[in-house]
């Protein structure tokens, strides 16, 4: 059915580079980030950001700071 499509989507990662467990997990810490600080998820990491994440796997801050999404004040924060 059309919606079983569209919620498969959402779960996974549109890059066959993305690691999927690592994106669900990273999709999970950002739901629970934003609701503890009462912000839409978005307001955390786009979408975009959490895929690049689990296709990357950044090892320290400095790979992290070449992820799109991610600068300074969010690679301290987060």
């Amino acid at each position: 059915t059309q919606s079983a499509r569209t919620n498969n989507a959402k779960e996974t990662p549109p890059s066959a580079d993305a690691d999927p467990v690592l994106f669900a997990a990273l999709k999970e810490w950002r739901t629970q980030t934003a609701f503890a600080e009462n912000v839409p998820p978005y307001v955390i990491f786009a979408d975009k950001t959490l895929i690049a994440l689990a296709a990357v796997k950044p090892a320290n801050e400095f790979d992290l700071l070449d992820i799109s999404g991610i600068g300074p004040a969010k690679a301290a924060k987060y």
